[in-house]
């Protein structure tokens, strides 16, 4: 049985301080201390307890920002590579189709969730010292807690902007009224967070430990934090930190084993969330107990009824057609990119190979048949084309590599317990070739742009191909999109590449954006949740949206 952290201890005081819907709930708690701060913290074991418990909220299998729905689901939508099937969770919509406010039940969700991880953080930091512990070991659950922190900050910098700062844990009313931060104040607080962590993690974790934060994590996250603040030469030479001693990450060479329960804590891998067969596994969602399920259940809403899931998405008209605009060289044993194979399914013989099943055997016009009765839907305001290169359904994320019947329901017999890769070198070697092309450093560039070409199967491009930064910029955006589809990352290039709105809403338009036709320059960042101004009165809300 595949080993996994101790996210089943969650730490009782922790919770129950942290249960509500936003941070300020723990004060109106009426009976909290069933386990009391004078009792909990006595041994590294309470240390261990409260560090799962802090992990808790950003991998829940349910409702977390990389678990398996809300987060993944409503940074997803947000991109010009899915399509979003209408009629479903009103929240998601909104969000989709640019129609959400400071009341989206999605998105406050979220933040909630990063403030319980914040909370539970500063809490741990703040205590620590009250345990007998060896030294190292205390600077290593330090680094440890101020990573998870640092993360955290990451997400809500990434996708909200200026936020409230809270580096301590709120003990008082008067304590949670914080007001917000700017927006760079708030990248610096990621920064210095992730720079201790980088610092005092080890390299590598041991077999039990598989899942934990290493060195090589903060580094990568520094890194990403870098190209959000437009620090090129910080990040430059960050990610090439992940290229040299102590740190071995490569490209494996199968590009469907980052997706599959195959091939995991691959050395591509740099972070990701350990699922497994443990708890309940039709228990309750978005609980934090004992037998909280720690089942991955993303395939659920990916896949088509066919398959077993719930089928909320479909890749859009813009990514097939870059998918299939570069053909591999004669011969190759794929007719296209060999991503395309393990992010998509259709009908090969639409496009001239031969013809395969997914699941138990089903063929592609079973699972279409299947998902007919929602991709009806879509019309007439989202111009699906199934008739240009044929129809096409998600493979990455589902369970359609397994020979499994129903293999995408998390009711039925065999749930994935897949890990889902949070963070994979591939994207490190794209953000470095931004970095090094807009640091003037071509050949790096275009080194770590064809170690991603060569796995996919494409032949290499030359100085010639791309031979100045403009070149450089969309070859990398192109291999970016292709790399990491439905992988929560295509927004923030977006954002990041095209800061005026009007020139984004155009780009939008083009490539056929669900709610194109209303996005505006607030839509660049989240507005801040609507209970969050309710309950800290020293909070504004983002200029954008007032």
């Amino acid at each position: 049985m595949k080993k996994t952290y101790a996210y089943t201890g969650l730490l009782t005081l922790l919770l129950s301080f942290s249960a509500g819907c936003n941070e300020k709930d723990f004060l109106n708690q009426k009976d909290p201390n069933k386990v009391t701060d004078a009792t909990f913290w006595k041994d590294e074991g309470s240390v261990v307890s409260a560090l799962a418990a802090t992990y808790s909220p950003l991998r829940s299998s349910l409702y977390g920002y990389w678990g398996s729905f809300h987060g993944i689901q409503d940074i997803n939508v947000l991109g010009d590579d899915v399509f979003t099937i209408p009629g479903e969770e009103p929240a998601a919509w909104a969000v989709a189709s640019f129609a959400n406010d400071e009341n989206n039940g999605d998105l406050a969700s979220i933040f909630s969730s990063l403030y319980q991880a914040i909370h539970r953080a500063n809490l741990l930091l703040a205590k620590i010292d009250q345990v007998k512990l060896d030294e190292a070991k205390k600077a290593q659950y330090i680094a440890e807690t101020k990573f998870l922190r640092g993360i955290a900050y990451y997400l809500l910098a990434s996708n909200w902007g200026g936020v409230p700062i809270r580096t301590a844990p709120v003990e008082t009313t008067d304590g949670y009224a914080v007001a917000c931060s700017s927006k760079e104040d708030v990248w610096k607080q990621v920064v210095a967070d992730l720079t201790d962590a980088k610092a005092g993690l080890p390299p590598a974790r041991d077999a039990k430990e598989m899942g934990r934060a290493t060195s090589g994590a903060a580094i990568a996250f520094l890194g990403k934090a870098y190209m959000f603040m437009e620090a090129y030469d910080k990040a430059e030479a960050t990610f090439d930190l992940l290229t040299q001693s102590p740190y071995s990450f490569d490209l494996v060479p199968n590009f469907e084993d980052n997706f599959t329960d195959r091939n995991e804590y691959n050395t591509e891998s740099i972070f990701e969330w350990t699922f497994a067969p443990i708890g309940n596994q039709y228990g309750a969602w978005n609980v934090e107990n004992s037998n909280a399920p720690m089942y991955n259940y993303l395939p659920q809403f990916i896949g088509p009824p066919a398959g077993g899931g719930w089928f909320k998405y479909l890749p859009s008209n813009y990514i097939v057609s870059e998918f299939v605009k570069e053909k591999r060289p004669a011969g190759s044993d794929t007719k296209f990119d060999k991503r395309m194979y393990a992010s998509l399914m259709w009908k090969y013989s639409t496009l001239g190979e031969t013809d395969v099943t997914w699941y138990d055997n089903k063929t592609f016009d079973q699972l279409w048949s299947s998902a007919l009765s929602k991709t009806v839907r879509l019309y007439p305001d989202t111009p699906l084309d199934t008739t240009t290169f044929g129809r096409f359904l998600i493979k990455k994320g589902t369970s359609a590599w397994r020979s499994v019947k129903d293999a995408d329901n998390y009711w039925g017999p065999t749930p994935s317990t897949a890990n889902l890769r949070v963070l994979r070198f591939a994207e490190v070697l794209l953000l470095r070739a931004e970095a090094a092309a807009q640091n003037n450093n071509p050949g790096k560039s275009l080194g770590d742009i064809n170690r991603i070409r060569r796995r996919a199967g494409l032949s290499d491009k030359t100085a010639a191909d791309l031979p100045g930064k403009t070149e450089l910029l969309k070859e990398i955006d192109h291999q970016k999109l292709l790399e990491l589809f439905f992988e929560q990352n295509r927004v923030y290039d977006l954002r990041r590449w095209n800061k005026n709105a009007g020139q984004l809403a155009t780009i939008l338009t083009q490539r056929q954006k669900q709610g194109a036709n209303v996005f505006k320059e607030k839509h660049y960042v989240f507005p801040i949740p609507a209970g969050e101004l309710k309950s800290n009165p020293k909070a504004t809300q983002n200029d954008l949206w007032k």
